[in-house]
């Protein structure tokens, strides 16, 4: 058996192992918060056109967010286990896509592809409500991996074009075209970075040498991007849901203080990412002797770094973003620290060393990570399980005021959201209203589990 076909059976071993993980983690993850209020909504619907026309209502009325909740509405006709299949192949879709974007690596390079794993899955933001919880995944995981998709595909035609290899360009301007809007439309800060790298590499392109012509998929690509960004953020709903936000400041202290509070989140969200980076333009910078050189050899470390922080700080423009709004600039960054890691060359044995060690650390950290949080997961399963068996016995009786356990505490785990998702004491809270939606009871309140004894 020859070395390549060595190299590939083992990354198609990698990829595989990399579906069963996170598919693991998906079928243990319950129906949660809007999942039940949005399916409750989407079974009324008698066709696929209804569904679309409850998709503009929202449009109309609280978000411009269609593509993501498109894909959520489908989903919830059906059922769960068909979306954890296809929530897990997306994920490793994402991660793909970012292997496919670093530059430097061998072919078939597993470590590489390992890396990009270990990165997600223990620096992923809000994990359990970006990637696992379903109304989350469709607009946080779905959307980035769309606005991903189309950033690849744009990027692999810039490189194809630059080696003088011919492109179809009736068959690609009508794609990039149509991937544009859809990338463009799925997340209003990670949508804006997506737009910047498109632009960033088109400006490479044209300006990197003379008598360089534009093709035409290059205007499609970015044109579509620009129409999907219009259509998301000139939402009528956009500006409905804006009156519900407060802020404490107005004028100059709001832009403050938004300000600080992003960089706050990035300190939260992405200190020991940004500490790679660092370390990795410190080993980088030393082996080169200007910074000219430094951006011409490592232009995407650089430009994946500069699509990060726009990302990141383009939320200065809302008064109050959601964390998980940070997934798409985290998985920027992870590119750049991926693209880094690939930069460092192997020839010298001391940086082989440290980089095989780095990826054989972060592998014993998630072992333990997803081995601890797996069975916790399982616990909080369960739980779900039996309350929604009950609820729905209940449910079948005509019962109009049911009582249910709360979880029982201390099986907390970042990859779940069960807790913060838990029904409370209140009939009135806004989560046991979705579950009184749901299931077509008219009051349903929780009790601590150790006050429990109906089952």
């Amino acid at each position: 058996m020859s070395i390549e076909k060595k190299r590939r059976i083992t990354f198609g071993i990698a990829v595989l192992l990399a579906f069963a993980a996170i598919l693991i983690f998906n079928i243990f993850t319950p129906y949660m918060t809007d999942d039940l209020s949005y399916k409750a909504t989407v079974l009324k619907a008698g066709s696929f056109l209804e569904l679309i026309k409850q998709e503009y209502d929202q449009y109309m009325t609280w978000t411009g967010r269609s593509v993501g909740h498109i894909i959520l509405r489908f989903f919830l006709r059906g059922s769960k286990a068909v979306f954890n299949v296809f929530n897990s192949f997306i994920f490793t879709l994402l991660t793909l896509l970012i292997y496919w974007n670093i530059d430097h690596k061998n072919q078939y390079d597993t470590s590489v592809f390992i890396l990009i794993n270990l990165l997600l899955w223990l620096f992923g933001v809000m994990f359990s409500q970006t990637v696992l919880w379903e109304t989350g995944a469709c607009n946080y995981l779905w959307g980035s991996t769309i606005i991903m998709s189309h950033v690849t595909l744009y990027h692999w035609l810039i490189k194809k074009t630059v080696r003088g290899r011919a492109t179809k360009a009736l068959l690609w301007s009508p794609v990039l075209l149509f991937t544009g809007v859809l990338s463009g439309w799925c997340n209003e800060n990670t949508s804006g970075g997506g737009i910047l790298f498109v632009v960033i590499l088109l400006c490479s392109y044209f300006f990197g040498k003379k008598d360089r012509k534009l093709k035409p998929w290059m205007i499609t690509g970015l044109l579509g991007q620009l129409i999907g960004f219009g259509f998301l953020v000139a939402a009528p709903g956009n500006r409905i849901r804006a009156q519900f936000m407060e802020e404490e400041h107005t004028g100059i202290f709001a832009i403050v203080s938004r300000f600080q509070k992003i960089t706050l989140a990035i300190e939260s969200n992405f200190l020991l990412l940004i500490i790679f980076v660092l370390v990795i333009a410190v080993v980088i910078r030393l082996g080169k002797k200007s910074w000219k050189e430094f951006i011409e050899k490592h232009f995407l470390f650089v430009v994946w770094n500069l699509i990060f922080l726009a990302t990141c700080y383009a939320l200065i423009l809302t008064a109050e973003p959601m964390p998980r709004a940070y997934f798409g600039a985290g998985v920027f960054l992870i590119a750049a620290v991926v693209q880094g890691y690939t930069d460092i060359s192997d020839n010298d044995v001391y940086f082989k060393t440290l980089k095989s060690s780095f990826i054989a650390v972060l592998s014993v950290i998630l072992f333990f990570t997803y081995m601890d949080s797996g069975a916790n997961m399982i616990r909080i399963y369960r739980e779900y399980h039996e309350r929604e068996v009950y609820l729905e016995e209940k449910a079948a009786a005509g019962e109009k005021d049911v009582t249910v356990p709360m979880l029982r505490p201390g099986f907390e785990t970042k990859y779940s959201d069960g807790y913060q998702s838990d029904i409370t004491d209140d009939p009135e809270y806004w989560i046991n209203d979705a579950y009184e939606q749901f299931y077509g009871i008219e009051r349903i309140s929780a009790v601590p589990r150790e006050g429990w004894t109906e089952y």
